[in-house]
């Protein structure tokens, strides 16, 4: 895709401003403007017509959010255009040419290749800020290749940071035999949560005698809270009724007031306001219309003692014009004399010059020879020339005859030249010799990297360890691959797990079966325990001596025999007594002891638990010691093609990584043959080619065995000398066509210049008759004579002048005295008599002081109108108070406005006693805990205490509440707390019931965890594979373009990007400088990393273009930090690939500017367009 065109019509600073991008097969333009010139908002333009508008913008500043609009004309690949403008919205905002109908957002996706804004910004946007953090990670990761070329490949993205972020969360969640992680410290709370458990016992008997006293407790302290609810009740009644009692007395006095008050008219809230504003609003009113009236009265006085005269305002304009003019008047009288003068000595002087030039004419004549004055320029012109002419013949001579000599040296010289051969041939031949570089420089590096190559991977093999053949057979060998070593290293380390776990837990298992093997003794040791068996033992032998005894005394049967073996032969009564005793020992002991029998039991079922456990945990090593086995069996069954006796699997890892990295150095070796091979042969071809060059031109030429760059050098010293003969022949072609053109051109100007003299003496005397002078006058005789007959021409024409303006003053003055006495006549004839200034400016004052008089009188008939205006206003008012004040008088049910003070001091005491009532009420409301204004009257009412008893009643009441109830309520509550501590302790399974719950939380908290924790280990190694993956793909097209580019933008300070390996035995990329010296990316200044970041961007996007759509790259101001050199081959660089896809460069450095000028001065690559 190419942006051909991009309209900012609202956008930004930018209105209807359009670039054109169409210029160049793809092109690169350098968008120019300097600081607040527009450029970082042409560039958000870019961005937004390609994937909209953001919604929340900076540009909207000067015009609206939805005013703004970016359109532009994109191409695609299949040379189809598509037209577009882009508004602000969340849809449809892409709109056709005309912007008015939407268009699908598909048409402008088709074009993008389906690439989203943060993958466009990424792979096809560079900035100063994203080139030096390209940098910085390149410096972060080592130069390690892998994730060099997969980040670079992905625009950007810092894979070290991504990758340490994955395994230090993973590391934060679990670590082998680690205490600390999350995971580990939650599998140590389940095992003692566990143990915990097993701890966990109760007995039901004292468990059931527990609970009944916690049951009788509990009832007790009920009967107590039910007596004391009952008395606390009562308190509050006796206390509510002493509180409203007073407010009920106040209640009733107000209602009996409000009564006595009777029917009171219901006025207004501002009732008393809007009456004292209509009293006061009425007395103003009335002073103000007699004010108004006793001022009307004494303007008309004024008014009637003024006297105006209209026939002198009528001319008042005439008298202005007439006052004004005699200032002219006087100045024209004062200055007539000496115009007069002036007037003389003109004439006299243009006499005297006349006289000069042409004695037998008069002033009067003079003015008849005006019409030679107009020959003065040709004269000028002529007189001007006559030198230039007699100088251009002689010249023109002079040139014609040097022009001949020179031409017959050229001649001879180029007659000596000897024959020009052909060197079409040899030129050719050093042209591709050159082209192909320094061919036995880059063979001998080339070489010389083969040898260090060669002894490296033998250093490397020598190190490998496990491999005593050759590289070639290893590089034959059938060799694991990582994936299956990876397994190998999976399933050994868990059965290594397994196993500490087994070792761990049996370990644990037997402390604890010691453990519990020293209590049991300490049971057997502190006398033997008695046990259900031994008192059914016992209540049996008892049993049996009842039976015996009833059958003697009641039935009287012979139990003599039964007796001897019951007891001994001792007395069955006294044997029975002795076995009753003996039941009864072991019952008591059984429920002292009950405790210890439970413990004994407890104790006893956690041995016979771990002697089970520790069985089944010999089970399970035996199976794991059968597995690892056979594991390690096919371990080594794995290797046994390869010849080799394997190391464990962990360690095998790094073996495989070694080999396989030897593996792909002897493979690059045979690529560094293949290549020393190459230049030699182009080598050779090219000094055969030199030598049969020089050859066919007779030329002395070495063997081609000798070197190309013996021949090469004796070539171009030929070349140059045949070269240079060449060129001076052409020189000299050159030289004499020039001067044989110059001798034509050398001829005809001699005749020119001879026509030219001839032409300029016949219009010189042709002149000379018209003004009357002689032919054989100089130019400047017959200037003097035109200058001297003009300055008397002007003398007399400056007299002319002066007579006219004396004869305007003449006339002025009379019409001023004619329309200063007609003024007069008409409104002042009184000033007739004195001089005509005097008059006029008397007549002037008069009309000030009648123009004064005038405005007076307006301001006072003004001053009269406002009057009259004034007492009809204060009339006005005086109607609308007497109206306001009849309203009040209706609305308070009186006759007189006199009465209102009265009706409105009832109607006020009134409305107070209602809002005492209001509130009165509204307290008893409050204070009466719920109950109504009904209730509590009735309460009142109904109680039957005396008044002056209550507070005894109180008093005694709350001394029974805090000194009988509430100590026995405490003592009650105690007696309950502790039965349920003891209930508690003694809940064996309500503990259990809550571990058991801990135990399934902190299952669940552990299988959370371990998801993140597989997800994480997951991820990480996803990325890794896939980066690696990426490298074994797409190393070497990308390394190889990367190499040309990073040698262009370093201007060949480094010749290629190279992988060598750290010491850790990873690839890295590496700088080859000239000298054929490695740079590690550590080395590198911050400008080169810079620099080799962008080559591996250009080659990444270079090797996407081979199979993907071609989209605009944006680059702004990425050269800040470069000098002009590699500024420059930055250009140079973008250029070139702008061939493959259009490149849009922003700016704002003038030098750029001109360096991308200096590179393109044609225009046909590089556009540069400036933003003003």
């Amino acid at each position: 895709m190419k942006i051909l065109d991009l309209h900012l019509r609202a956008f930004g600073p930018f209105t209807d401003r359009h670039l054109d991008l169409s210029g160049g097969q793809h092109g690169l333009h350098l968008i120019f403007g300097h600081n607040e010139a527009g450029k970082s908002s042409a560039l958000r333009a870019l961005r937004a017509l390609l994937y909209g508008i953001p919604e929340r913008t900076q540009d909207d500043f000067l015009h609206g959010k939805q005013e703004l609009r970016i359109g532009g004309r994109l191409r695609g690949s299949d040379g189809a255009d598509l037209v577009c403008f882009r508004r602000k919205g969340h849809k449809n905002t892409l709109l056709d040419a005309a912007c008015k109908a939407a268009i699908d957002d598909e048409c402008l996706t088709r074009l993008l290749g389906g690439v989203d804004g943060p993958l466009f910004e990424r792979l096809f946007g560079i900035d100063h800020e994203s080139l030096v953090r390209g940098g910085q990670e390149l410096l972060a990761e080592q130069g390690r290749e892998a994730e060099a070329l997969f980040g670079s490949g992905l625009g950007g993205v810092n894979l070290h940071a991504v990758l340490k972020g994955l395994d230090e969360e993973a590391s934060q969640l679990f670590v082998p035999r680690g205490s600390k992680p999350l995971i580990n410290k939650t599998l140590n709370q389940f095992v003692e949560i566990e143990r915990q458990q097993r701890d966990a016992s109760l007995s039901a008997r004292h468990w059931e005698e527990t609970r009944k006293i916690v049951e009788q407790a509990q009832r007790r302290l009920a009967e107590l809270d039910a007596d004391l609810s009952e008395s606390v009740r009562q308190r509050s009644r006796l206390e509510r009724i002493r509180r409203t009692l007073p407010d009920l007395a106040r209640r009733a006095a107000l209602r009996e007031q409000l009564a006595q008050l009777g029917e009171t008219p219901h006025l207004s809230p501002t009732f008393g306001q809007r009456r004292e504003a209509s009293v006061s609003q009425r007395a103003l009113a009335v002073a103000a219309q007699r004010a108004a009236q006793n001022r009307h009265t004494e303007l008309q006085a004024k008014v009637a003692a003024l006297t105006i005269s209209e026939d002198l305002l009528a001319e008042a304009e005439a008298i202005d014009d007439l006052r004004e003019s005699l200032g002219s008047h006087r100045k024209a009288a004062k200055d007539r004399p000496a115009l007069v003068a002036e007037r003389a000595a003109l004439e006299s002087q243009a006499a005297v010059w006349l006289a000069q030039v042409r004695p037998d004419l008069t002033l009067a004549d003079a003015p008849g020879l005006r019409s030679r004055l107009n020959r003065r320029r040709r004269v000028t012109e002529l007189g001007g020339s006559r030198e230039a002419r007699l100088a251009a013949v002689e010249q023109a001579a002079r040139q014609l005859a040097e022009s001949g000599r020179r031409l017959a040296d050229k001649n001879q010289l180029f007659a000596a030249l000897p024959p020009e051969p052909p060197l079409d041939g040899l030129r050719r031949a050093l042209d591709e010799a050159r082209r192909a570089g320094d061919l036995e420089q880059a063979g001998a590096e080339a070489r010389a990297r083969l040898l260090r190559h060669l002894d490296d991977s033998q250093r490397e093999l020598a190190a490998l360890g496990c491999w005593d053949a050759g590289l070639d057979d290893l590089c034959r060998t059938p060799l694991p691959v990582p994936e299956t070593i990876e397994r190998f290293a999976t399933d050994f380390q868990a059965l290594d797990e397994s196993r500490r776990t087994l070792d761990k837990s049996r370990a644990e298992t037997e402390a604890e079966r010691r453990r519990i093997a020293e209590s049991l003794r300490a049971f057997q040791l502190a006398g033997r325990v008695p046990s259900e068996a031994d008192l059914d033992q016992a209540r049996a032998h008892r049993d049996q001596g009842w039976r015996l005894l009833k059958r003697q005394w009641l039935d009287g049967a012979d139990v003599t025999a039964e007796t001897r073996d019951y007891g001994a032969g001792r007395a069955l009564p006294a044997v029975f007594e002795e076995s009753l005793s003996a039941a009864d020992e072991v019952a008591d002991r059984l429920r002292r002891e009950s405790q210890r029998v439970y413990e004994q039991a407890t104790t006893q079922a956690r041995l016979e638990t771990c002697e089970q456990q520790l069985r089944e945990i010999e089970r399970a090593l035996t199976l794991e010691a059968g597995r690892r086995a056979a594991l390690q069996q096919s371990w080594q069954s794995l290797w046994l093609a390869c010849g080799i006796t394997p190391l464990p699997p962990r360690e095998m890892q790094p073996w495989l990584t070694r080999a396989v990295r030897l593996r792909e150095r002897a493979a690059q070796a045979d690529e560094l043959r293949a290549g020393v091979a190459e230049l030699e042969a182009r080598q050779q071809m090219h000094a055969r080619a030199l030598h049969a060059a020089l050859t066919a031109l007779g030329l002395p030429a070495p063997p081609p065995e000798r070197g190309l760059s013996l021949l090469l050098n004796q070539a171009e010293t030929h070349l140059t000398a045949l070269m240079e003969t060449g060129r001076q022949r052409e020189r000299l072609k050159k030289d004499l066509t020039e001067l044989e053109e110059t001798e034509q051109r050398l001829v005809l100007d001699v005749e020119t210049a001879e026509k030219e003299r001839h032409d300029w003496l016949t219009a010189w005397a042709a002149l000379m008759n018209e003004l009357g002078l002689a032919q054989d006058t100089s130019p400047g005789e017959a200037s003097d004579h035109l200058k001297t007959l003009d300055d008397s021409l002007k003398q007399i024409r400056e007299a002319e002048r002066l007579a006219e303006r004396i004869a305007g003053i003449d006339a002025d003055a009379a019409a001023f005295g004619q329309r200063a006495s007609g003024l007069l006549t008409r409104l002042a004839p009184d000033l007739l008599a004195r001089p005509l200034d005097e008059a006029v400016i008397e007549l002037h004052q008069r009309l000030g002081r009648q123009r004064e008089d005038q405005s007076r009188r307006d301001e006072l008939l003004t001053q009269l109108r406002q009057a009259g205006t004034d007492r009809q206003q204060a009339e006005s008012a005086i109607q609308a108070a007497d109206a306001i004040l009849a309203e009040l008088c209706r609305e308070a049910g009186c006759a007189s406005p006199d009465d209102l003070i009265a009706v409105e001091q009832r109607a006020q005491t009134h409305r107070q006693c209602l809002t005492q009532l209001d509130e009165l009420e509204s307290a008893l409301v409050s204070a009466g805990d719920g109950l109504g204004l009904a209730d509590l009257q009735a309460e009142a009412e109904a109680d039957r205490t005396d008044r002056d008893a209550l507070p005894a009643e109180l008093a005694a009441l709350e001394t029974r509440i805090e000194t009988e109830l509430r100590p026995r309520q405490a003592e009650l509550l105690e007696q309950k707390l502790n039965a349920e501590r003891d209930f508690a302790d003694m809940a064996g399974s309500d503990q259990a019931a809550a571990l058991a719950e801990a135990a399934q939380q902190t299952l669940a908290s552990l299988r959370g965890q371990s998801e993140r924790y597989v997800r994480l280990k997951l991820a990480a190694r996803i990325l890794r594979d896939e980066i690696e993956r990426f490298r074994r793909q797409h190393r070497d097209p990308i390394l190889t373009r990367a190499s040309g580019y990073f040698a262009r933008l370093t201007c060949d300070a480094f010749s290629a990007i190279e992988t060598d390996f750290d010491d850790a035995d990873q690839p890295v990329l590496v700088g080859l400088r000239a000298t054929g010296e490695r740079l590690r990316v550590e080395g590198m200044s911050t400008g080169t990393r810079d620099q080799l970041y962008l080559a591996l961007r250009l080659a990444n996007l270079d090797h996407r273009l081979d199979h993907a759509e071609p989209l605009p790259f944006i680059v702004d101001d990425i050269l800040i930090q470069f000098d002009d050199p590699r500024a420059r081959a930055t250009l140079a660089a973008l250029a070139d690939f702008s061939a493959r896809t259009q490149v849009v460069l922003f700016t704002h450095h003038q030098r750029v500017v001109e360096q991308a000028r200096e590179l393109d001065p044609a225009g046909e690559r590089v556009m540069v367009h400036e933003l003003i």
